[in-house]
């Protein structure tokens, strides 16, 4: 088993992060909206977690930043190490049908690797209350609490923010840092909440430089 794990965001099968992850990185991929809950998505990454050997470096992005900052604050023991990428868990005010317009805008323009984005509508379509459930759970997230956790924990953190993310916007990923004690970078115009896509090489550079030392 790989010491660092990264968690997708929100409908992202863990395929397409593949390509910008370092080497010695994994995936923990959680059945896409095979419940419509962030607790059970959580309490999943905890049982995860219980099983492993050694104590891991969590990676996520949007709500795998979520996840993994949930997860920490429950499991510290298991927990050497955070990299959040834009994450979630303090509420969001994009409405969802603007996200959704995003998505298709990206899908459309091929921004978004066909295949992925095949795996994503077909999971949605097959559980559209779950997965509109699971949207609106990730909007509404407030661990500010679970971060003040993790921060007197003392475990190492780093935030990744983009100036141009409407979803998770630079403000928010400040406060998330903030509240965890975490280093934090913002990128520069480089594409918004999927900056990543398209520029892989880049990507896998900034998660190896925040990799807790």
């Amino acid at each position: 088993m790989p010491d660092s794990l990264f968690l997708p965001g929100w409908g992202a099968p863990a395929a397409l992060y593949a390509p910008g992850l370092p080497p010695s990185w994994g995936v923990l991929e959680p059945r896409l909206f095979g419940t419509g809950s962030f607790a059970e998505h959580r309490n999943w990454l905890l049982r995860k977690l219980d099983g492993l050997g050694e104590p891991v470096v969590l990676g996520g992005h949007s709500m795998g930043g979520a996840l993994a900052i949930a997860a920490a604050a429950a499991r510290p023991q298991r927990v050497r190490g955070l990299v959040l990428v834009s994450p979630a868990g303090l509420p969001l005010l994009k409405p969802i049908r603007s996200s959704a317009r995003d998505l298709c805008r990206q899908a459309a323009g091929r921004s978004y690797p066909v295949r992925s984005a095949a795996v994503a509508l077909r999971a949605a379509l097959v559980r559209p209350r779950l997965a509109l459930r699971l949207a609106r759970d990730v909007r509404a997230l407030d661990l500010s609490e679970e971060m003040r956790r993790v921060r007197e924990t003392g475990i190492a953190a780093s935030v990744l923010g983009c100036s141009t993310d409407t979803l998770v916007t630079p403000g928010h990923a400040r406060r998330v840092a903030t509240l965890l004690g975490a280093s934090y970078r913002e990128l520069p115009d480089v594409g918004g909440h999927m900056w990543m896509l398209g520029a892989w090489s880049r990507f896998e550079r900034e998660l190896a430089a925040a990799m807790p030392r």
